[in-house]
């Protein structure tokens, strides 16, 4: 009897509990119903742009290293000691002023003996000038055979020939005295000094580097698509990181018509204005902003491409219908603003421009401010 009404407890309480938990659950449902804040039915606000027909203009930036527009390696012409080194590194040379001189005694000594022999030369020439001259008043007279005639005439020729290889000598040692003294060809700047007093030099070896900076330009390479942006007379701003944000006004000179073989640029070279070589030196290295020309086409926003790839394949968020729509579409150039779209979108097309990181396709939209 006790047995039983243990039983009968036990199925009091199983009963009772399953009560509460159907109404607690049927609670749950009826709340959750009538809670209209849940986010699954809620739209997502996003910021919409409408694509238009207009264009834009890309920003150019190149690398570029400044140089003079005349630059030059003196190089030793003979084979000697630096004897006067009369520059260093970061001096300033006028035209014609002595940068070093080579030992020169044996072919200052060299000269010397050439012009002897020069003058020697000239002087049996004279010699057998006069004596021609009188073999042939003898030989119209009849007085001189015609053998000894043409013996007078040879000692002339012989002659001449001797003075014209003696003067050709006599200036061919002057001229190797004289590469004994190198000089600045132009007024500007020793950039750099790669020798001292009492070495030793030989042909082509190099002395002093000297740069015409009186003039300065800019000198860059492009691969082949930045080279289609380009052209000659095109202005921008060159700047320099170590002369916080300064700039220099800068046009487009010249134009190399074929790559470099070892790494398929083109070289470029930008003429600098107003510089004074004051603040830009040969050597600093900076940027060069070009201003381009304005693409025309159908743009959208650049916040509005959610991909892209080397090809200009992109994705953006469209929206139809009130709801978000995976837009497949292929871009151009763009400027920091807008971008061109070359396919996948036309004008009057919305675009989402913010949110969409809570967008995928199909989502519930709302367009906001």
């Amino acid at each position: 009897m006790r047995k039983r009404r243990i039983i009968v407890s036990m199925v009091v309480v199983l009963v009772a509990a399953l009560c509460i938990y159907a109404g607690l659950s049927r609670s749950a449902e009826e709340k959750t119903a009538g809670d209209p804040a849940q986010p699954a039915t809620k739209p997502v606000v996003v910021k919409t742009a409408v694509a238009t027909e207009g264009g834009v203009t890309p920003s150019l930036t190149v690398t570029g290293t400044v140089a003079g527009e005349k630059e030059v390696q003196l190089a030793a012409k003979t084979r000697g000691t630096i004897t006067d080194l009369h520059v260093r590194t970061g001096d300033r040379v006028r035209a014609g002023q002595v940068v070093a001189i080579l030992e020169s005694e044996n072919q200052r000594l060299t000269a010397q003996k050439a012009t002897e022999q020069v003058t020697a030369a000239r002087l049996n020439l004279e010699k057998a000038q006069i004596a021609f001259e009188r073999a042939d008043q003898l030989f119209n007279q009849d007085a001189l055979s015609q053998a000894e005639w043409e013996n007078a005439r040879f000692m002339l020729e012989g002659a001449q020939a001797a003075y014209n290889v003696a003067l050709h000598d006599s200036q061919l040692a002057d001229e190797m005295l004289k590469e004994t003294t190198v000089v600045a060809p132009f007024s500007g700047s020793v950039v750099a000094c790669i020798v001292e007093k009492g070495q030793m030099v030989f042909p082509g070896d190099v002395l002093v580097t000297v740069i015409d900076d009186s003039s300065l330009k800019i000198k860059s390479n492009l691969n082949a698509e930045q080279l289609k942006l380009v052209s000659v007379g095109q202005r921008g701003v060159f700047t320099v990181d170590t002369l916080h944000g300064k700039e220099f006004a800068c046009t487009v000179n010249s134009i190399s018509t074929k790559a470099n073989p070892a790494n398929l640029t083109y070289a470029v070279e930008l003429s600098l204005q107003g510089t004074g070589g004051r603040d830009l030196k040969p050597g600093m290295f900076g940027y060069a902003k070009l201003q381009t020309v304005e693409i025309k086409g159908t743009t959208i926003p650049r916040e509005a491409v959610i991909t892209r790839d080397e090809s200009g394949k992109a994705t953006v968020f469209t929206v139809s219908g009130g709801k978000a729509v995976t837009g497949y579409i292929k871009i151009g150039e763009n400027d920091e603003k807008n971008i061109i779209v070359t396919d996948g979108l036309k004008a009057g097309d919305k675009v989402v421009v913010f949110g969409q990181n809570l967008l995928k396709e199909g989502t519930a939209v709302t367009e906001g401010e």
